[in-house]
């Protein structure tokens, strides 16, 4: 009997080729965090990362006089996710949500009744991918 033997990938391609696999994964299934800070006189809007489908994002707010502010965070409709009043100089918060919400309305109120309002909005896109290759 003749044993015929067939031309297989080596391991190293194999590894190659399911290192390259793994990396088009890891990085379709990250998230993007663009523009991630906006200023706004003394307040500021920072998105830091979102993860397990939570967006977590800094609220900062240089309170010149130390006095009472509100910080609400609204989503899309205008109904009210969060609201609490805050008091001191330098306020800086970490706030989550879940990223369903796709927009949220982030809103300073000082005791001046001046407002600071920020738009913080997701966006989730599936990536996929299509490959041909020669055997």
């Amino acid at each position: 009997m003749k044993s015929i033997m067939l031309n297989a990938i080596s391991s190293g391609k194999k590894s190659a080729l399911l290192l390259v696999a793994v990396l088009i994964t890891l990085t379709s299934a990250s998230a993007k965090v663009a523009d991630s800070t906006i200023d706004d006189e003394n307040a500021t809007v920072s998105c830091l990362k979102m993860e397990e489908g939570q967006i977590y994002f800094n609220v900062k707010f240089e309170n010149a006089d130390g006095g009472r502010f509100d910080v609400l965070v609204n989503d899309v409709n205008g109904d009210n996710l969060y609201r609490a009043t805050f008091n001191g100089k330098n306020f800086s918060k970490v706030f989550r949500a879940p990223v369903e919400n796709g927009k949220l309305v982030i809103i300073i109120r000082d005791s001046n009744n001046k407002s600071h309002k920020f738009e913080l909005a997701t966006e989730s896109k599936m990536v996929q991918q299509i490959y041909v290759k020669r055997m």
